[in-house]
């Protein structure tokens, strides 16, 4: 199982999903913005999957993307959000042209049932990035 890093100021709801994750057995970091995501996702190593919200203080979702393209390690990326789906999109064709590997847009509140689905396609999705990634 790989590394959850869930960048969300919203420490209830942050809170929640952690505590999914961590009972389906991922590791789990709480990041309450965008720059201690960043300082997280660059100290550490291996797989990850990071859950971005989209409006965070000190830098939200859309300017996380510029500096995560520089992470050297396999990584998956979810944006997150409880307003805009034009924001929302434009993160995701962003994160896209800059080659990261995204996934299908969350909106807040998500239930139990979706959020499990959302980890066991993580679970494969981080899986094949790791082969492509010891193969290169």
């Amino acid at each position: 199982m790989g590394h959850l890093y869930i960048a969300d100021d919203n420490e209830e709801f942050a809170d929640y999903l952690a505590t999914v994750a961590t009972r389906e057995g991922w590791t789990v970091t709480i990041c309450t913005n965008g720059l201690k995501l960043l300082e997280k996702l660059r100290s550490e190593d291996g797989a990850a999957f990071a859950l971005v919200d989209i409006n965070m203080p000190e830098m939200n979702g859309i300017e996380v993307i510029d500096d995560i393209v520089d992470i050297n390690r396999p990584l998956r990326i979810r944006f997150i959000t409880g307003g805009s789906d034009v924001t929302l999109l434009a993160a995701k064709m962003i994160a896209s042209a800059r080659s990261l590997s995204v996934g299908r847009s969350i909106f807040k509140p998500v239930t139990l049932d979706a959020f499990r689905k959302l980890l066991a396609e993580e679970e494969i999705e981080l899986a094949s990035l790791l082969t492509k990634a010891q193969s290169s």
